[in-house]
């Protein structure tokens, strides 16, 4: 959609026909708004006709440019998830090496997520003033820096520290997503995000497969080493990754924000719209101010309490799935036997069955994806992401029966879909409500959020669990019930909608109000 105005020709009586006619040639170029490099008093033309961002990208399309990005901030993912998916691995080997507790273990899992909340917002707003470029570059470095020196710690203390900068670091990581979907067009962002969200699952088997291969040979410090190589491979080519052009856009640069559309648009092989585009009006960037404004309270609460519930259920059905496996192939109900309770450290050393049940277990991620891509567009967000979450809620109650060792694969596997095509839904849901000069810094509040209830989960799946396995499946079954009410209740649903970038359109007329351009 263009933006026309209508505005005031002023020619000057004393000029001759020659002059005049330079000035209709000159009349043809648009105006520029808000251009600093243009007197806005001094307009020729009858009709001017500008472009927003979200009018480029909807007009250059899905492309090569986008896939481009898709693939880029993918590999960032798999490098990160197998960082991160690698607790499935390391907390049961070092258990053993190390002689730890369970209160040990259950710490060094949530010193990981304590990194995640205390920064996330942070971050947030280093994207939102400064660019997600720059946020990014310190999370891809800083995950390799930091997983690179977890090799070579020499005790469980150095482990827990480092996995704390790993948090911190991490906590970046959901920019990414904000990234991605704001060089997406309307019409396929869902569908690009859910298509993205496949490299992490990707990440999150390959680093089971990895130490598979590794931890019984050579020893877990080297599965943290050739988990680095993806990241390094990223720091390498980082720098053809572009700034967001929204970012731009909200910061007052349009020369920079043009450039990349240009690229865009060279790449797709395709033409910006005519005119010029819109400079935006540098509204506050990055401020809880702006987020807690009145418009937005009630979505980001709601959105808040399913961001805390997903974390806890998508980490929780990652750290419990073993020992599901293992409890109901005896079929003895919600006891764990009593030995775990009495041995300081119970030290079961990870046998080849069991990294198979976690690398088979990890499939339930791609189950989602084609049930999603069918139904986003269809349903809605909102409903969608209500559907996942109910489907959580029963696959987790139903993990209580006692049942055959197929049928309760079958429930790890289908709770394990679910909540990640919850998770992506509320991911593609928070991006698509949220304006630029706060996306990102809602993004990050919600991560911080998400990461409380991923901070709990390992005292539910490692402590509780080891109390009463159907307590734990109960406290998560009706946190998923909780969650899908409160997905159900949102106010409005972001299917079709354009991205709002809060930029204002300033007519020169006096008498004219000020149009939003979204």
């Amino acid at each position: 959609m263009w933006l026309e105005m209508d505005v005031k020709h002023r020619t000057s009586r004393s000029r001759t026909s020659s002059m005049g006619s330079e000035e209709d040639d000159e009349s043809q170029q648009p105006l520029l708004v808000n251009d600093d490099t243009e007197d806005p008093d001094v307009v020729d033309a009858d009709d001017m006709r500008f472009f927003t961002v979200e009018d480029a990208v909807e007009r250059v399309g899905f492309g090569r440019f986008q896939v481009m990005i898709i693939f880029f901030v993918g590999a960032l993912s798999i490098s990160n998830a197998m960082v991160v998916m690698m607790i499935a691995v390391l907390a049961p080997v070092l258990r053993c090496e190390w002689w730890l507790q369970n209160w040990q273990v259950a710490l060094f899992t949530t010193m990981l997520f304590l990194g995640m909340l205390v920064f996330s917002i942070p971050f947030g707003t280093v994207a939102d003033r400064y660019g997600r470029w720059p946020a990014l570059w310190m999370v891809a470095f800083g995950m390799v820096l930091f997983n690179f020196l977890t090799a070579f710690s020499p005790n469980y203390y150095w482990v827990v520290i480092l996995r704390t900068m790993l948090g911190v670091t991490f906590a970046g990581g959901p920019q990414m997503d904000t990234l991605l979907m704001e060089f997406m067009p309307s019409k396929y962002r869902a569908k690009a995000y859910l298509i993205y969200a496949i490299f992490w699952s990707l990440g999150g088997s390959g680093v089971i497969m990895l130490a598979y291969l590794v931890v019984p040979t050579l020893g877990w410090r080297y599965l943290i080493l050739f988990s680095c190589i993806p990241g390094f491979f990223v720091l390498i080519f980082f720098k053809a990754l572009p700034e967001s052009v929204r970012f731009y856009m909200a910061a007052g640069k349009r020369v920079k924000a043009l450039q990349v559309l240009e690229r865009m648009a060279r790449l797709n092989r395709a033409t910006l719209p005519p005119g010029k585009l819109v400079k935006s009006s540098e509204a506050p960037r990055g401020t809880m101010k702006e987020l807690f404004k009145r418009k937005h309270l009630r979505t980001l609460i709601q959105d808040i309490i399913i961001w805390c519930g997903t974390g806890a259920l998508y980490y929780g059905i990652v750290l419990v799935s073993s020992e599901i496996m293992e409890s109901k192939a005896s079929c003895t109900g919600s006891a764990v036997p009593a030995s775990s309770d009495v041995i300081p450290c119970s030290c079961k050393p990870l046998t080849s069955k069991d990294y198979i049940s976690m690398i088979v277990s990890t499939y339930g991620e791609f189950i989602q994806m084609p049930i999603n891509l069918l139904l986003v567009d269809i349903i809605g967000r909102k409903l969608t992401m209500t559907l996942n979450l109910a489907l959580v809620c029963t696959f987790f109650m139903l993990l209580n029966l006692c049942t055959s060792a197929a049928w309760t694969t079958f429930f790890v596997f289908a709770v394990r879909a679910f909540i990640s095509g919850a998770f992506s839904m509320v991911y593609i849901y928070t991006v698509e409500y949220f304006p630029t000069n706060v996306r990102a810094l809602a993004i990050g509040t919600c991560s911080t959020v998400a990461r409380v209830g991923a901070m709990t989960t390992p005292f539910i799946a490692q402590v509780l669990l080891n109390y009463s396995l159907s307590l734990a499946l109960y406290v998560y079954g009706g946190l998923a019930g909780f969650c899908c009410l409160v997905a159900l209740l949102l106010p409005q649903d972001t299917m079709g909608r354009k991205l709002q970038d809060d930029v204002h359109v300033v007519s020169t007329d006096p008498q004219q109000p000020r149009e939003e351009a979204a």
